[in-house]
């Protein structure tokens, strides 16, 4: 995958990956956020969190996202869209 947010990281700065724990580069992760129960990528506002690529490939992913993205009915097809954005 090779989408980075080149605009919203920090270069030195360590952040969790918030389904395993690893701790990573910040540009080495994903960043998303939760907009009226929709999974987005993070575009600059609002609270986000952090999934590193490992983890998104999981087949479980959904049931540790749902914290963060409590009213989703269709989580898994958004988590697979964000997948195939990211590998364009």
């Amino acid at each position: 995958m090779n989408l980075k947010n080149t605009m919203f990281y920090s270069k030195k700065s360590i952040r969790m990956c918030v389904v395993c724990k690893k701790r990573d580069f910040q540009k080495d992760l994903l960043r998303f956020k939760s907009l009226e129960s929709t999974l987005q990528l993070y575009e600059g506002s609002g609270r986000s969190f952090y999934v590193c690529y490992e983890c998104l490939q999981k087949d479980g992913i959904q049931k540790s996202m749902k914290r963060f993205v409590s009213k989703a009915d269709n989580l898994r097809e958004q988590i697979e869209e964000i997948i195939r954005k990211c590998q364009k």
